[in-house]
């Protein structure tokens, strides 16, 4: 077996499990291996298990102050991992394996490796749905704090997030709260596989910024291969193949959509689209 075939194995399998089964930095690096069919996995992994047994050397510890300190001893001392602020838009800031061979990366690239770090450290730590820029929050006993792995994993206040906002997402908040109080959604922690689709959606953007149509085809497939039944990928994937003029994959796309539909309104819409697909293929 191939490691690209190796590596759609995995993301098949990831789509079938229930999310806590997710092994989240196996999941990322087989997605950065879709797009690297010669990467090989080994050395990657080696590196993620030396990143553990690093963080285990230093103890368990109990307080939040004691487990932020081990973190950036290991991730950011040690191994300088730290964000690509020079090009930012870089592909190979949302591929987990150049992440690794360069040590920086995108805010949700960097998360991976902390939330992979602490859940093999049993540490409570979630990626946060705050749009525009990734954060993670990590837990302990003595209470939790909120980290930015793009920036050295410093902690962050909730009042200090205001920056990170998209332009347009910062304004609607101005208007909804007075108080300079957040939308709470912001702070709800995201599945793992929703931290992984957040990864693939970096990549697919930057190729439809750049016009790259079969680029962003095949980012948002191995999307789909680790969330199969979200539809909004299948919708999503439909869209770009009309656009491409793959009008029969448009269809077969939307067709799936219609099996996901989870309400009449929805599925009335889609049944529509199809017609139209259908009368341009026609």
């Amino acid at each position: 077996m191939n490691h690209q075939q190796e590596a759609i194995n995995i993301l098949r399998r990831a789509g079938e499990l229930e999310d806590n089964s997710i092994d989240l930095a196996e999941t990322a690096l087989a997605l950065a291996a879709a797009d690297m069919p010669r990467a090989e996995f080994t050395p990657y992994r080696d590196h993620l298990a030396s990143l553990r047994d690093q963080l285990s050397a230093q103890g368990n510890p109990y307080r939040l102050d004691d487990r932020l300190r081990i973190l950036r001893r290991v991730l950011v001392v040690q191994h300088k991992y730290h964000g690509d602020e020079d090009n930012y838009d870089n592909l190979h800031n949302a591929n987990l394996m150049k992440v690794i061979d360069r040590r920086c990366g995108l805010p949700v690239a960097l998360g991976i490796i902390y939330l992979h770090v602490a859940e093999a450290m049993g540490w409570p730590m979630t990626g946060l749905n705050f749009p525009g820029h990734f954060f993670v929050s990590l837990a302990a006993p003595d209470g939790r704090a909120i980290l930015d792995p793009f920036r050295a994993g410093q902690t962050c206040q909730a009042t200090d997030l205001h920056e990170f906002l998209p332009a347009n997402r910062a304004e609607i908040d101005e208007e909804e709260d007075d108080d300079g109080v957040f939308n709470p959604d912001y702070y709800a922690p995201v599945s793992k596989r929703d931290v992984l689709l957040r990864l693939q959606n970096n990549i697919k953007l930057r190729h439809l910024q750049h016009d790259r149509l079969d680029q962003a085809i095949g980012t948002l497939q191995t999307m789909i291969l680790i969330a199969p039944k979200r539809f909004e990928l299948w919708r999503e994937l439909s869209f770009l193949h009309a656009e491409r003029g793959n009008m029969h994959s448009a269809i077969t796309a939307l067709e799936v959509v219609a099996d996901l539909a989870g309400d009449v309104e929805n599925l009335q819409q889609v049944e529509t689209m199809l017609e139209q697909l259908k009368w341009r293929l026609n």
